[in-house]
């Protein structure tokens, strides 16, 4: 196999269709379809399932498919650590931040890496935190902030701060109460959650477990933005980190932290134990942690600092 054909497959396997790929690549299609029975004789094995819109890995494609995109990227770096020699902080780095803290971050971070990094060229992606996780381990971005990290044998972190998590709904819905709210208060208000695959909803649901406690879960979105439009729209309630509603107040929202236990999680950078971070990457990440605590020091994120 040579590289042109592990590009080719990743293209593929990241569009699901040889067609669209063919056309991102500039390449024929019966071309590109060549290469692609080229490399599965070689490996003796099927890398591509056909159905009716476009095409899925097999078990051997998605192992292919990771290794490959691994590979590429360490040839990319490679070209970018010979040609910035010049420089120790130069060169591409993929980050990705978890939805719920990225409209607090981002702007801040750009200003910073331009100010100290000029050179470097952040390319910022926001997800939810399964998202992120996946991101990370398919070796598609450098870095990421999301929560429970320690929950993830293949990755390395350095912890961030914790944040605590609130109740939002709209001033109408939640009337004159003010104040913490015991978690056994949530009662049958309805509420808006990602699907029970998130850390947050897992969270959650553990703990109504734990207090034999049901809630009443409507709604289930996996997007920060929807959550915080069907909050701001009095669908549902929320239970999500106080972050999550930067300006809450201003957009009509109440939030009450919750105690009885008090929610809480931990928010790290981190990165694949299998990929060495690039100087511009540990710089990248090291600046992240600065500007982390300091925006919690000015009160522009709600947190505790962790060591």
């Amino acid at each position: 196999m040579t590289p042109r054909q592990l590009k080719y497959f990743v293209e593929i396997a990241r569009s699901g269709s040889i067609t669209t790929a063919a056309a991102t690549l500039h390449i024929a299609q019966p071309a590109l379809s060549h290469h692609i029975a080229a490399m599965e004789e070689e490996l003796g094995v099927p890398l591509l399932q056909r159905h009716a819109r476009g095409v899925r890995l097999t078990m051997e494609g998605q192992r292919l498919f990771d290794r490959a995109a691994s590979i590429l990227r360490q040839m990319e770096r490679l070209r970018e650590d010979v040609r910035d020699a010049a420089s120790e902080f130069r060169g591409v780095v993929r980050a990705c931040i978890v939805g719920s803290v990225a409209p607090v971050l981002v702007v801040p971070l750009y200003r910073l890496i331009q100010e100290r990094a000029p050179e470097v060229q952040l390319h910022l992606t926001t997800a939810m935190s399964r998202e992120a996780q996946t991101l990370v381990e398919a070796r598609r971005v450098d870095l990421a902030l999301l929560p429970t990290a320690s929950e993830m044998s293949k990755l390395e972190s350095r912890p961030a701060y914790e944040e605590d998590f609130c109740l939002f709904g709209t001033r109408e819905q939640m009337g004159n109460a003010t104040g913490d709210i015991a978690f056994r208060e949530i009662g049958d208000r309805p509420l808006v959650e990602p699907d029970r695959e998130h850390d947050l909803r897992k969270l959650i649901e553990r703990t109504a477990v734990a207090l034999d406690c049901p809630l009443n879960v409507l709604y289930e979105v996996n997007s920060s933005d929807l959550l915080r439009s069907m909050v701001c729209g009095g669908l549902a309630f929320a239970v999500m980190p106080r972050n999550s509603f930067p300006t809450f107040e201003a957009r009509g929202i109440a939030a009450r932290r919750i105690v009885e236990p008090v929610l809480s999680r931990t928010q790290s950078v981190v990165w694949s134990v299998d990929q060495p971070l690039t100087p511009a990457c540990h710089l990248v990440r090291d600046l992240l942690l600065e500007l982390i605590a300091q925006l919690l020091a000015d009160g522009q994120l709600v947190g505790r600092t962790l060591p």
